[in-house]
């Protein structure tokens, strides 16, 4: 009889064991929202309506001071939730692949650009193209309604002035992703 009553003890312990373990998992790994508040962040993202592309047509490699001249790319982050938001900015390259036009011998390589960008009009970066590190140009977090103003240029630079840059392309693509 006791060994009966200590197997049921048992049994009945094991299973809140169980039970216990299992609430613990799904509040630590599946539920984010355990204390009662929802964290909902929305971001804008504006980009202009000019085409991402740099024709290399009657343009000369320059140098930072000479490039400052040039139009920018421009595009915005707005933080439109309660929350701050980290994110970051992506700078990927991009072939036309429905434009006869242009083939992929007439690309510009990474290592022949600089570039320049610009947030909220002061400049924070200046480089090499190719020294961008698995194509994050800018990781930044914005505060609740605040926005972003960005301004990019890509330039052939001076250093490429010997290499076999006439005639040549850079398409690229700009996007914003959220910080895990």
């Amino acid at each position: 009889m006791k060994r009966v009553i200590l197997l049921v003890l048992v049994g009945v312990a094991l299973f809140a064991f169980i039970f216990a373990t299992s609430m613990l998992w799904y509040r630590f790994f599946y539920n984010d929202n355990v204390s009662g508040t929802n964290n909902v962040s929305s971001v804008t993202i504006q980009l202009d309506d000019q085409n991402n592309v740099i024709d290399e047509s009657g343009l000369i490699p320059l140098d930072d001071d000479s490039a400052r001249t040039l139009t920018p790319y421009e595009f915005s982050v707005k933080n439109n939730g309660d929350n701050n938001y980290a994110y970051n900015v992506l700078l990927e390259d991009s072939i036309i692949s429905d434009d006869i036009t242009y083939s992929s011998k007439e690309l510009l390589s990474r290592s022949q650009l600089r570039y320049q960008l610009i947030l909220n009009g002061k400049e924070i970066k200046t480089g090499d193209l190719d020294d961008i590190k698995n194509n994050v140009l800018d990781a930044r977090v914005i505060s609740s309604s605040q926005t972003n103003n960005y301004q990019l240029r890509i330039y052939v630079s001076e250093e490429s002035q010997d290499t076999d840059w006439q005639n040549k392309y850079y398409h690229f693509d700009i996007n914003v992703q959220a910080e895990e």
